[in-house]
């Protein structure tokens, strides 16, 4: 087989299997599109079958053939950065209350701490786990930052097709989940800043500590600026044309570039880019974006993270880190932000489906634990491991929250009326 036949099957296997079975087994409204995507990418990699037929796998995943999928996967990374930063909206966590400003960072520091501590406990039980440069605080952080994920795409696909997008709890989970992103980012470059000066073949600490505010200064007073200024030139009767579309994404480009320099990942960049873009750019440009990023390029990235997990159930550190991770994941994420919300005073049924709802990680996930493997964080085992747990508390959100809701409903509505399918209830705050 050419090189060309065997990106065109790897590209066909990435792109319609995962569509495939979703729609087969009938499972949309039981699990996102993206976790089939992932489970997939899994099956496809040294899991399933690298084991059942090793020679195949092989002959299409060697190094040599996987040199297309890596370039295809790092653009769009990129660009899911980019279009992550374009859905965080300022409206989505300011000036919504002090009750709000409560849950949302319950939902951020109670699952970010509880991971954190369940990082010192892995690396108590599992000192293998830990890097030759990295410290038992630095993996724990990065533990509580994996713990503290929500991801905002995937959430806003659950709420389209759980009919909740424009609800009461729909708008609140968006507004947690952008809080979360913010918050999630804030800290991952902290980490990966502080983290610069013992990584092998960084541009030192000193030169990302610098380095930092000087770039975000060029982004805000210089590039934002420069972006709004130029607005109305960049589109025609509401559309960007695909010179200022090309435009656009080489100030993306050139973030990415930055922050790479100074130590950080390039994503950070790109992020950084999006949620500086001015407001009236940001729909055209997600009309543009988003589609082909994550329904025709992120599958090339969950095949590269499928070829590089492992799950290994004989392996006493796997079974570990994947118990304890997804334990503190759902509860951390649900319980924290349940308790706030009941709290400030919402039903414990609505408080219980906010919680679920915010626990969702996804392909969000996947992004952060690349990165963190990249850089030589974390291992391939606990990579494999986050990886299973990111699937697993996805998979959770729909059922969980459909659960939740039909008590909030009974509730409301009493035993005698008429049941409503839960994926297009109101709930009684709505």
């Amino acid at each position: 087989m050419t090189a060309d036949l065997i990106f065109i099957v790897q590209a066909l296997a990435i792109l319609v299997l995962p569509v495939a079975v979703w729609r087969g087994l009938r499972l949309r409204g039981v699990v996102p599109l993206v976790v089939v995507q992932i489970l997939v990418g899994i099956a496809l990699g040294p899991t399933l079958f690298g084991r059942i037929a090793p020679e195949s796998y092989n002959a299409l995943f060697n190094p040599r053939t996987l040199t297309p999928l890596w370039g295809v996967a790092s653009i769009a990374v990129l660009l899911f950065g980019f279009v992550t930063g374009l859905h965080l909206e300022p409206r989505s966590f300011v000036g919504r209350g002090r009750a709000f400003a409560a849950v949302a960072t319950a939902s951020v520091a109670v699952p970010t701490a509880a991971g954190f501590l369940g990082g010192l406990w892995i690396i108590a039980r599992q000192p293998a786990e830990l890097g030759e440069w990295v410290s038992p605080v630095g993996y724990a952080t990065a533990i509580g930052i994996c713990i503290g994920v929500t991801a905002l795409p995937v959430l806003g696909a659950i709420l389209r097709e759980m009919d909740l997008l424009g609800r009461r709890i729909g708008d609140l989970a968006l507004g947690i989940a952008a809080v979360n992103d913010a918050a999630l980012w804030l800290l991952l470059g902290a980490l990966l800043t502080v983290l610069a000066g013992e990584a092998p073949e960084s541009p030192g600490v000193f030169v990302s500590l610098l380095g930092l505010p000087v770039y975000l200064a060029i982004m805000v007073w210089g590039v934002q600026p420069l972006l709004r200024w130029s607005a109305t030139a960049l589109l025609r009767d509401g559309r960007m044309s695909e010179r200022a579309l090309a435009a656009v994404c080489a100030v993306a480009l050139g973030s990415a570039l930055l922050t790479h320099l100074i130590g950080l990942h390039y994503i950070f960049g790109a992020f950084i880019a999006g949620a500086l873009m001015p407001q009236e750019l940001r729909k055209p440009l997600l009309d543009r974006l988003q589609i082909v990023t994550v329904g025709v390029l992120m599958p090339f990235f969950f095949m590269l993270t499928g070829l590089r997990t492992l799950i290994d159930l004989g392996s006493t550190g796997f079974l570990e880190i994947l118990l304890v991770t997804t334990a503190l994941a759902v509860l951390g994420k649900v319980g924290g932000t349940a308790v706030a919300a009941r709290l400030t005073g919402e039903p414990w049924a609505n408080a219980l489906g906010l919680g679920a709802l915010v626990q969702t990680k996804g392909l969000m996930e996947l992004i952060v634990l690349t990165i963190l493997l990249d850089r030589g964080i974390i291992t391939t085992n606990a990579f494999s491991a986050l990886v299973l747990m990111a699937v697993l508390s996805t998979m959770l959100a729909v059922p969980l929250t459909r659960l939740a809701l039909r008590q909030s409903w009974e509730a409301a509505v009493g035993s005698a009326a008429r049941p409503v399918a839960p994926a297009t209830m109101q709930t009684p705050s709505d």
